[in-house]
C-alpha cells in the first residue's frame, strides 16, 4: 500500500509569506502567517522580529515589544552570526520611543550601532531620544552622524536636527539646517514652517519675513502653518 503524504509549508516559508502581506500593510493577516510560523519553528527570530514590526503598525506596542525582545533572547542564546541582528534592537528601540522610555530605546539603539555602526536611521532616532535623555549636544552629534552616514541625502535628519537646535536657541544654524532641507526638497512645507518659528525666535516677533514664510508653508499644504497664519499675521 502506498501513503501519500503532503508537507505544508516551512516556517522560513510562512516568514516570508508573512513579510508579503506586511509589504501590502496587510498587518492582521501577516500576523497569522508569522504565528503560524513561529509554531513550526519556535526559534525563528526572523518571524518574532517580523510579528514584532505588524504589532508595532497596529500600534500594539506591548505585544511589539514581547516580540522583539524574544527575538533579541534567541540571537543572544545563539552563537551563530545573524545577519541584520541590528533590528532586532532598533525595532525594539523604536517601540521604547514610541512608549516615552527614551532612556530604554537609546540603550536599545547603542546597541544596534555595536552590531552595525553604518545604519544612519539609528543614529537618527538615537538623536531623537537623546534629546530627552543625554541632551542638546548628543542628539545634534547623533544626527550629524547621521547626516554622514547619509551623504546629507535625507532632508528629515536636518530638519529634525534644526528643531534640536531651536530649543537651544541656536536659530542660525538652525535656519542653515532647514536651508539644507529646502535645497533638498523645495516643496518640503514642514521645513518652512520650522524656518519661520527660527526667524520668529532670532527677532522676537513675526515680521514680513516670518509670514512669508508661513504663507509658503501653508501653500505647501503644511496645516499647522494656517494656525500660526491667523495667530501672528493677520
Amino acid at each position: 500500500m502506498l501513503v501519500f503524504t503532503s508537507c505544508g509549508p516551512s516556517s522560513e516559508d510562512l516568514t516570508n509569506q508573512g513579510k508579503k502581506k506586511l509589504s501590502e500593510n496587510k498587518f492582521k493577516e501577516a500576523i497569522s502567517l508569522f504565528d503560524a510560523a513561529i509554531k513550526e519553528n519556535a526559534s525563528n527570530m526572523d518571524a518574532y522580529n517580523s510579528r514584532g514590526y505588524a504589532h508595532m503598525a497596529l500600534e500594539e506596542y506591548s505585544k511589539a515589544n514581547s516580540d522583539f525582545s524574544k527575538a533579541i533572547d534567541i540571537y543572544v542564546e545563539t552563537e551563530e552570526d545573524v545577519p541584520n541582528a541590528y533590528r532586532f534592537y532598533y525595532n525594539r528601540g523604536n517601540v521604547k520611543r514610541f512608549q516615552n522610555d527614551n532612556k530604554g530605546a537609546v540603550i536599545d539603539y547603542t546597541q544596534a550601532i555595536q552590531l552595525d555602526a553604518t545604519i544612519y536611521d539609528i543614529y537618527l532616532n538615537r538623536g531623537l531620544a537623546n534629546a530627552e535623555v543625554e541632551g542638546f549636544t548628543a542628539s545634534v552629534q547623533d544626527f550629524d552622524k547621521a547626516i554622514d552616514l547619509a551623504n546629507g541625502s535625507d532632508k528629515r535628519i536636518f530638519l529634525h536636527k534644526a528643531r534640536i537646535l531651536m530649543l537651544s536657541k541656536q536659530f542660525d544654524l538652525a535656519i542653515a539646517s532647514l536651508d539644507k532641507a529646502i535645497a533638498l526638497d523645495p516643496n518640503y512645507g514642514e521645513a518652512y514652517y520650522y524656518k519661520a518659528l527660527s526667524l520668529s525666535g532670532k527677532v522676537g516677533k513675526a515680521d514680513e519675513k516670518v509670514c512669508k514664510m508661513l504663507a509658503m508653508s501653508e501653500s505647501l499644504g503644511y496645516a499647522e502653518a494656517s494656525a500660526a497664519l491667523a495667530k501672528y499675521c493677520n
